[in-house]
């Protein structure tokens, strides 16, 4: 199992927690709020302004790039536990890894009760903004270039979490709503290849389009091998049961 999976399991299990805590004392941080003041933080918008996108094409190429990376998502959790090599299971959360030719990939799906709380484990989960975060932040990297406050495409110097690179890399990370009971967080989708520095005049959609495609209408761990990248990202479900299901997928490609 890889060592950012690791990382981010433990993460959400902490979330696990602080969220039933959240459950519990929601009146009383209710209460809180409305005696409390504290700065305003920036907006996304305001914040990252010199790094917004004003290519309207190329911002269609990078929905299009982050809907693919949603679609195998999708599949791959659907497809979770399906012949696991190490599986481990309790009251509220199970994780199963596998290795899959050079490919280490885990899932991890926890149950956070009271569905009321959907929207705040969301914004818990799409935090690479969030100034006031104590705890480890689940999506990393340093914005290269804003396409709208819920699609960004991030620097990273170390993507895995395995393999040191001083090169830069560059992938997107994306929250899409899929439908009313389901968010899908894609970060980061497969690594762009480009590895120079990006500022407003480095033009990105061609480079975007270029960027391996994603089979469909195979198994989705075939299309994840033939694939050969990094992909990782969070399906947050609310369920009937007034509970929300997170299931964390993270996949590595090794080299051989």
């Amino acid at each position: 199992m890889n060592k950012r999976y690791i990382k981010i399991a433990l993460a959400l299990l902490s979330l696990v927690g602080y969220m039933q805590n959240v459950v519990f004392a929601s009146e009383t941080a209710a209460n809180g709020a409305k005696n409390s003041t504290s700065l305003r933080q920036k907006t996304v918008l305001e914040e990252y302004k010199d790094k917004e996108c004003k290519d309207m094409y190329e911002t269609f190429a990078a929905i299009d790039h982050a809907r693919d990376a949603l679609s195998l998502l999708l599949k791959l959790a659907e497809n979770m536990g399906d012949h696991p090599v190490d599986s481990t299971e309790n009251e509220n959360t199970t994780i199963y890894s596998k290795i899959i030719g050079n490919i280490d990939i885990g899932w991890l799906h926890v149950t956070i009760p009271s569905a009321s709380k959907y929207y705040d484990i969301i914004k818990e989960l799409w935090d690479f903004n969030d100034k006031q975060k104590s705890g480890p932040k689940f999506i990393n990297g340093n914005v290269a270039r804003l396409y709208s406050k819920y699609l960004i495409l991030f620097e990273k110097l170390n993507i895995d979490g395995n393999h040191i690179n001083s090169k830069k890399r560059y992938a997107l990370g994306a929250r899409i709503k899929q439908t009313n009971d389901t968010f899908v967080i894609v970060c980061p989708t497969r690594t762009l290849n480009y590895i120079g520095e990006i500022n407003h005049e480095t033009d990105l959609k061609e480079i975007i389009k270029n960027t391996k495609s994603i089979e469909t209408g195979i198994d989705p761990e075939e299309a994840l091998t033939k694939l050969a990248d990094n992909i990782a990202g969070f399906v947050v479900k609310r369920g009937e049961d007034n509970q929300v299901h997170v299931t964390y997928i993270n996949a590595v490609t090794n080299p051989k």
